[in-house]
């Protein structure tokens, strides 16, 4: 995986989600730019075959799964946030989601080491992508069943086990 950069290859991707293939070509070069996002790529010579992109965000207490909020003061929730994850049609089935997100799930520790987050969360697109995050222990929020979050401690642990934390 690689920082998207303008050399890449964008105009054949298609993962059968038109609001994901569309942000990709349309807004994630430039909310790289302007610093509110990173996008990452996976490619097979130059062509992009999967993506994933992070940024930083918070939400409030109330939106949060009783584990994640727990013991926390009412102020907002620290989170990296995995704002899209996606690959591309002819690569289905392969197991690249996994590896997109286990990259992605790296990459939110390290920068919440570095700046301190509680959890990651995802706005899963549909129920397909629900129970894609639920299996890597996702816990959904009480006032969204598609808003997802993970632990960061958990996350570690689970990193951890598998030689990658």
């Amino acid at each position: 995986m690689e920082k998207l950069t303008q050399d890449h290859d964008l105009s054949s991707f298609d993962c059968g989600k038109s609001s994901l293939n569309d942000w990709l070509r349309r807004f994630a070069l430039t909310n790289q730019q302007n610093d509110s996002a990173r996008t990452y790529v996976l490619h097979r010579a130059g062509r992009v075959v999967g993506y994933y992109s992070l940024s930083a965000g918070s939400v409030r207490k109330e939106e949060s799964p009783a584990r994640i909020a727990k013991g926390l003061a009412k102020h907002p929730i620290g989170v990296i946030l995995l704002a899209r994850l996606a690959v591309d049609r002819t690569e289905h089935g392969a197991g690249l989601g996994r590896t997109i997100l286990v990259d992605a799930l790296s990459r939110a520790m390290t920068a919440s080491d570095a700046i301190g987050a509680r959890a990651i969360l995802v706005h899963a697109i549909d129920e397909e992508a629900v129970t894609f995050y639920r299996k890597f222990g996702f816990e959904a929020s009480p006032l969204d069943p598609k808003q997802l979050m993970l632990l960061m401690k958990d996350l570690r642990a689970t990193l951890k086990s598998v030689g990658l934390g």
